[in-house]
């Protein structure tokens, strides 16, 4: 029986076929990769640190009220500062004792300072005395249980309503007293110090202020500002951004693109169209960007880096 001759493998073309086949595997899973990237222009810019928490604001605050039962008439405008003495309200009296009188009770400025014809009926609970020695948990409780604002337009119709005697007609403000703040903490992950000086922007404006009190049931601390803050007494609760450190100027780029590789940091670029791994030194960094040094202003930085893109071409983006 003749033998059956079988035909040897062609090693070469088996083995350039899996070289070809590498080959455009590696080219494909690389362009993939590297479509998959993204890139940011390192820029001159700020790392700041700051949150964002919501505040109760206390300010000297006397609640002003008619001296007679009558109808009432506005005489001054909200938030204007007024001296001590100056009138603010008439009343013409209506009540049985003043039936037949047409001369008009007059409602003076106790003390020199801002007018409000309305009121929160906090005035004489959030207090700075008040933060400071009482209990804060019980205290903060009747904020959450008080009516919004109560406008004395809102309560007596409009000017020339009959009002009841002591019925209050607004309050006058100390605006040369320093507000003072509780300043919740409960969702932050960074703590006060009593005595430390603290800054915090409200209202678009950077404002100083101290450390009084450290509250653990709420968390938060009691802060007594330098000066009177704009705003706080038409909005008592409101949130702030605090400036818990310093900010630092330099080189930006996105957190994200930062790789640590034992002791070393550093960033991949696009370098003339290939990319690189660079060694940084982070000077300072939030949750978004890292001020570094050791690249240059205007590169292109990988932000969402991954293993084995070193070296890869890819296109510079504009």
């Amino acid at each position: 029986m003749p033998k059956i001759l079988r035909k040897k493998p062609n090693y070469l073309f088996l083995i350039s076929s899996v070289f070809l086949l590498s080959f455009i595997i590696w080219n494909y899973h690389s362009s993939w990769l590297v479509s998959q990237l993204s890139l940011e222009t390192a820029h001159q810019g700020l790392v700041t640190h700051e949150k964002t928490v919501k505040a109760l604001y206390a300010n000297t605050e006397i609640v002003l009220t008619t001296p007679v039962e009558g109808k009432i008439t506005m005489i001054q405008e909200e938030g204007q500062r007024f001296r001590k003495g100056e009138t603010l309200v008439s009343i013409l009296p209506t009540g049985i004792d003043y039936a037949q009188s047409k001369e008009e009770a007059l409602v003076t400025a106790p003390i020199s300072g801002l007018f409000y014809s309305y009121r929160d009926g906090l005035e004489q609970v959030i207090t700075p005395e008040n933060l400071m020695n009482m209990d804060l948990s019980g205290l903060l409780s009747q904020v959450e249980s008080r009516p919004q604002t109560e406008n004395l337009q809102n309560t007596t119709g409009s000017n020339n309503d009959a009002v009841s005697k002591h019925f209050p007609v607004g309050k006058m403000v100390n605006n040369l007293y320093p507000s003072w703040m509780f300043v919740y903490l409960e969702n932050v992950d960074i703590t006060m110090i009593k005595d430390d000086t603290v800054k915090f922007i409200i209202e678009n404006q950077e404002y100083l202020g101290t450390v009084m009190k450290i509250s653990g049931q709420p968390k938060g601390a009691v802060v007594r500002f330098t000066q009177y803050v704009k705003g706080t007494t038409e909005n008592r609760v409101k949130d702030v951004i605090w400036k818990h450190k310093a900010s630092t100027k330099g080189l930006l780029v996105p957190v994200s693109a930062l790789c640590t590789f034992g002791e070393e940091k550093g960033v991949y670029i696009g370098d003339q169209g290939i990319i690189h791994f660079k060694n940084v030194k982070v000077l300072d960094y939030n949750e978004s960007v890292a001020c570094v040094e050791g690249i240059p202003e205007g590169a292109q930085v990988i932000t969402n880096p991954r293993k084995g893109i070193a070296g890869l071409a890819i296109k510079k983006k504009t």
